[in-house]
């Protein structure tokens, strides 16, 4: 860096800090005034020097509060009401909304990381509204959900790094490296707009795609940086399109919706293809929600798809699956798991019971994870359900018993009979007897009794256990806040 531009950056700095200390008396300020009774008045002859400074100063202080408190600004008396919409509300086009979102991203005080919300929303077209906001941690959140909704059109996402953009592209100061990005109802609309947004933000680590209703493809290139997708709700999604010529870092795929299936494309965008099933896969996951309890994708369940995810989830180390798919694709391609899910530590385990439990399925997948120390099983009677494969005939022959396994938590089930079946079904891959949990917290184990139901059956009942430290010995599952 030059002289001349090391001296631009400190005067730059310099101006902040000076910003800054009007803000705290802002700040200050407000809390004083809501404390106030709405009548009271400010003593007589004391002069108010912060509401006397220009409307562009009073702005430039606004912009630099929590969203929140930029609005409470209001309250403070009438020469405040509408400063803060001067300050955080802007109107223009969709082309301008990418040098609205990138100027407020250069301005953002790094080294000052609010604990609210920092934002501002942008109106654009005819009744669209961008709400864009800094999230503690530095996630940039644009969310286009609070606008005018127009009628649902499909489209696919682009999300490019070297993406062509007709109009000159404003550039992400390099002081700040945006490392998340949170998505929120992208339409054909705005399409073209996150994807200039998503070109100049070169150091992405996460990437969140939710509640993008029309959505039918996502198209990524190659992001040495991307360590985190998660796709939520985007019912009308049928694949996520993977650049053939780029190396991919993901360690972290999370998924809710209809199932979805990867592909490979290459630089023709016309053609796509799916990977072999001996080739290598993109990336070697090490943290999975495959949520598809809203069952197969729109146009139906995609084999060759799915068995690209398969490939990725081979070094799982925390997953989350629905019955139904480890029937209807996993059990039919279990020759790609090799030695099955070797590293899998913690399991939750989706499904859906309409008659009396059948763990058959669970047994199966529970024999292909050796490692696993704790497992989480849900039954969501809106789950999915299939009765295509008849999984006597596909069996895990696998001798494994669980030797690492600490805890099963239990949801959904209808009552205590039913947990006491499946529990007595799992000992048959059980070497350690693992605490049984229920969804309040009640901590129990599964024990033997002398009497006997009928002549030849054991009876086995749970009783409780008290545990200390239970957070740590089976804490909620990552993936059930999401």
């Amino acid at each position: 860096m030059s002289q001349s531009d090391q001296s631009g950056s400190f005067t730059r700095f310099t101006n902040q800090l000076n910003l800054i200390q009007p803000f705290q008396k802002v700040k200050a300020k407000i809390k004083h005034k809501i404390d106030q009774d709405d009548n009271k008045k400010l003593e007589h002859g004391k002069v108010d020097m912060i509401s006397s400074l220009p409307n562009d100063i009073l702005c430039r202080i606004i912009s630099f509060l929590p969203f929140e408190s930029a609005v409470q600004t209001s309250l403070l008396s009438t020469r405040w009401k509408n400063l803060w919409k001067m300050a955080l509300v802007k109107d223009g086009n969709k082309d301008e909304a990418v040098f609205v979102v990138l100027n407020f991203v250069n301005d953002f005080p790094q080294l000052h990381l609010p604990a609210n919300n920092w934002g501002l929303q942008y109106n654009f077209g005819q009744g669209s509204v961008l709400s864009v906001a800094i999230v503690p941690k530095g996630t940039l959140h644009l969310d286009f959900s609070a606008g005018k909704q127009e009628i649902t059109r499909q489209f696919s996402l682009s999300l490019d790094r070297k993406r062509h953009i007709n109009y000159h592209q404003p550039s992400l100061s390099t002081a700040f490296k945006l490392k998340s990005l949170y998505l929120v109802s992208v339409s054909h609309v705005s399409t073209e707009m996150v994807s200039c947004l998503f070109s100049n933000m070169p150091f992405l680590e996460s990437l969140t795609i939710a509640r993008c209703n029309g959505l039918q493809y996502i198209q990524l290139d190659g992001n040495s940086q991307l360590q985190q997708l998660a796709v939520l709700d985007c019912l009308q999604l049928l694949s996520i399109q993977l650049d053939f010529n780029f190396y991919f870092s993901l360690k972290s795929f999370h998924y809710r919706g209809r199932a979805v299936s990867l592909k490979y494309y290459n630089k023709d965008p016309l053609y796509y293809f799916y990977s072999p099933a001996n080739d290598d896969s993109p990336f070697d996951l090490e943290d999975a929600m495959l949520d598809f309890r809203q069952g197969p994708g729109y146009y139906g369940i995609n084999r060759p798809g799915f068995n690209l995810i398969l490939q990725s989830i081979r070094e799982i180390k925390t997953l989350t699956l629905c019955r139904w798919v480890f029937k209807e694709l996993i059990c039919p391609e279990l020759y790609l798991l090799g030695e099955g899910f070797y590293r899998l530590t913690e399991l939750w385990w989706i499904d859906n019971s309409l008659e009396k439990y059948d763990s058959t399925a669970l047994i199966s997948f529970l024999k292909l994870c050796p490692q696993l120390t704790r497992l989480y099983i849900t039954i969501d009677p809106n789950s999915y359900y299939t009765t295509n494969i008849n999984m006597s005939l596909i069996k895990v022959t696998s001798p494994i018993k669980l030797k690492h396994l600490k805890a099963v938590k239990l949801e959904g089930f209808e009552n205590e009979e039913e947990e006491i079946i499946l529990a007595k079904q799992l000992k048959e891959v059980f070497q350690a007897e693992p605490l049984f949990i229920k969804w309040d917290g009640t901590v129990r184990q599964l024990v033997k009794v002398d009497e006997q139901l009928k002549e030849g059956t054991d009876a086995y009942e749970f009783i409780e256990k008290k545990v200390e430290n239970l957070h740590e010995l089976c804490p909620k599952h990552v993936h059930m806040d999401i």
